[in-house]
């Protein structure tokens, strides 16, 4: 399950990277990044980071003061 959860947070990361190396290279090469292309990397980027995490870390029931 570790395993599972730390790869979701690392393809998450690797997925913003891409967005983030697409977006700059925009600047440098005539290759255009669609909107909703840009749109979908960012969503499942951050998802894949979200789900990921909260499976490393679940929650704690709180106890009574």
């Amino acid at each position: 399950m570790t395993r599972f959860a730390l790869g979701l947070v690392v393809t998450g990361l690797l997925l913003n990277l891409l967005l983030v190396v697409l977006l700059l290279g925009d600047t440098l090469l005539p290759l255009k990044l669609s909107l909703s292309a840009a749109a979908a990397l960012a969503a499942a980027g951050g998802l894949a980071l979200t789900v990921g995490l909260a499976l490393v870390e679940p929650r704690q029931p709180h106890r009574g003061v």
